[in-house]
């Protein structure tokens, strides 16, 4: 009884596991060229930069768990960032609020088009992700064609540093466990995977595919509000260009963490450790002065690497 539970988390965990080991090992790496990475100020300045990256990644899982794909993601940070900024009010004590609404709204529309998009008018979601980036893209630089803006300090500070650097760290592990938890062990979560594995058979069932996979794209689309939101604290400022490389990273760190690219398999806890690895990877070319142009080499090389272990492990 005892091996079978033993083979069974295996089979379930066994690549969380191991991208988790591997994240170890890297750390351990990196700090033998770094005296400072294993420091508590290093870490805190590791999560600030990666959690943007952490949203958007997240919201690609929930999306690549019903087999579909978002490459509007970027767009999405970028005009939420946009918004958010074009409606902060620095000098009001609570100024803040109506930037946070219209970010969250503008998330929530951006996903919900996609999602219409793919699930009424029955289009292949890699082609309308593509075409939607190309309008949120040109929103956002319409709305704000130069960067520029301004933030509330109180705010920014408390989003970014409050509680000596530990607010970034509880909004992860809080909306980590609220994921985590929506995909492992919620009937949505259960008919996420079940459209990922066979959308026809999940039809079959009964389940409300186009309603699954439209709140998928939703949700998605508010986690990257999220991002853009913490972006404008970040940078007191917003951007509309911000967006450009967020959507392919965050395929590149979901698909490490061990999420399959056709569908139903993942976990957004191994998507967590697949963006620290991301970033640490290329913090590590930086520190040894590697070119950017190489940099984007490296990560091409890690998605194909995480795509040709996730092929072998379906296969097997």
């Amino acid at each position: 009884m005892k091996q079978a539970l033993n083979k069974n988390f295996w089979r379930r965990n066994g690549h969380t596991v191991t991208i988790y080991l591997f994240l170890a090992a890297l750390m351990v790496f990196v700090s033998v060229f770094n005296k400072d990475f294993f420091t508590l100020g290093n870490f805190k300045n590791l999560l600030r930069s990666s959690f943007p990256l952490l949203m958007a990644a997240m919201g690609q899982t929930l999306v690549i768990l019903t087999g579909g794909i978002d490459l509007s993601l970027g767009g999405i940070v970028a005009l939420c960032n946009v918004v958010c900024v074009m409606f902060m009010n620095p000098d009001s004590a609570m100024g803040f609020i109506p930037a946070l609404a219209a970010a969250v709204a503008a998330g929530v529309v951006c996903g919900a088009f996609n999602g219409l998009l793919i699930t009424r008018g029955r289009l292949a979601p890699i082609i309308v992700t593509i075409a939607t980036t190309a309008v949120f893209d040109g929103l956002a630089l319409l709305l704000m064609p130069n960067p520029g803006g301004s933030v509330h300090r109180a705010f920014a500070k408390f989003l970014t540093r409050g509680l000596s650097g530990a607010v970034p760290f509880l909004l992860l592990v809080l909306i980590l466990c609220l994921v985590r938890n929506l995909t492992n062990s919620t009937p949505y979560g259960k008919a996420l995977r079940a459209i990922g594995g066979s959308e026809n058979a999940a039809y079959s069932t009964g389940i409300q595919v186009g309603r699954i996979k439209f709140w998928a794209y939703c949700l998605a689309g508010v986690l990257c509000a999220m991002a853009g939101i913490f972006l404008s604290a970040q940078m007191n400022s917003a951007d509309a260009t911000i967006g450009k490389n967020y959507a392919m990273n965050a395929i590149t760190a979901t698909v490490v963490g061990g999420t399959a690219m056709t569908g139903a398999v993942g976990d957004p806890l191994g998507t967590i450790a697949g963006v620290f690895i991301i970033s640490i990877i290329n913090n590590m070319l930086n520190l040894f002065g590697v070119s950017s142009f190489y940099q984007f080499i490296c990560q091409g090389l890690i998605l194909i690497v995480a795509l040709s272990l996730s092929a072998m492990h379906k296969r097997r």
